[in-house]
Formats: C-alpha cells, sequence, structure tokens
C-alpha cells in the first residue's frame, strides 16, 4: 500500500531523471554541433586546367600519387605539417560504412562526407577538392577531362 511519502519520492525519483534526460539531450546538441555536412559549404565546380598549378603537378606525378594512392587524404604541400586527418564512420549494425569524417585537427571542426563520395579529398589552402568520378588515379588516361568540386572550409 501506497502513501503520500512514497508517491512523493516516486515524483521526486521521476523529476530528478527528467532533469538527467534534458542535461544529456542539451549535452549531445551542443556536441554535434561543431559536425557540418561538406554539402552545406561554400561549393564550386572546377575543371583539372583550372585547379591550383599544386594539385595538377601533383596529381601529374607518378611517383607522388604511386606513394600516396593507398590514402584517402591529400593535404598539399606535403611539406607543410598536417592540419587534418580522415576517420571512417561505420554504421550501427554491420561492417559498413556510414560516412567519412574530416577532422581539423588545430580547432577540431568535423566535415561529414558522405558514403560513396570519390576520393582522394585533396586539401590546399584551405580549401576541399573532391573529384567528380572514381578511380581518377589509377584508370583515367587524361586528367584534362576530370572535374572537381571545391569546398570552402572555414
Amino acid at each position: 500500500m501506497y502513501t503520500s511519502t512514497d508517491s512523493s519520492i516516486d515524483k521526486t525519483k521521476l523529476e530528478n531523471k527528467l532533469k538527467y534526460l534534458n542535461f544529456l539531450f542539451i549535452v549531445l546538441l551542443f556536441n554535434s554541433c561543431k559536425e557540418q555536412n561538406i554539402n552545406t559549404l561554400k561549393v564550386k565546380n572546377v575543371k583539372f586546367t583550372d585547379l591550383p598549378v599544386e594539385i595538377t603537378q601533383y596529381l601529374r606525378n607518378p611517383t607522388d600519387v604511386q606513394n600516396d594512392i593507398s590514402t584517402m587524404l591529400l593535404e598539399l604541400p606535403k611539406e607543410k605539417e598536417n592540419e587534418y586527418k580522415l576517420e571512417t564512420v561505420k554504421t550501427w549494425i554491420g561492417p559498413w560504412v556510414s560516412h567519412e569524417k574530416l577532422i581539423n585537427i588545430k580547432n577540431n571542426t568535423i566535415y561529414k562526407i558522405n558514403q560513396g563520395v570519390p576520393s582522394p579529398y585533396i586539401i590546399f589552402e584551405n580549401k576541399l577538392y573532391i573529384p567528380n568520378g572514381y578511380n581518377i588515379l589509377t584508370t583515367v588516361d587524361d586528367l584534362n577531362s576530370v572535374e572537381f568540386t571545391r569546398y570552402e572550409l572555414k
């Protein structure tokens, strides 16, 4: 049999749980605010011939490309200290890839790159260049025919 004190104790426990859930929700909300999809960034399509010279020279040099072909993320110039890293986010169920996270190491800004976007991801002068087709480093005979999407990183 419940008394009025039992009821007030249950009510207090419920209020505490709701406060905790609200706090958890707010923390998760603010934590996710630093991540943005690259599709929300300023975008421009760029032909290979209109890319910065440093990128075209790099992609035309078979030695550089051979050394870095396993890497999906290329930061140019190569002598500069890396400012970004790439992490693969897997789905909750199964062994599949959900998306890639491009992370600015210095300010911890995270950019979400949807699954299925071609690589490599080339970063030069705070801009992200992504080819509009797959396997440009291995199967394309004429790089002049390749187009890129340029994203303005913040």
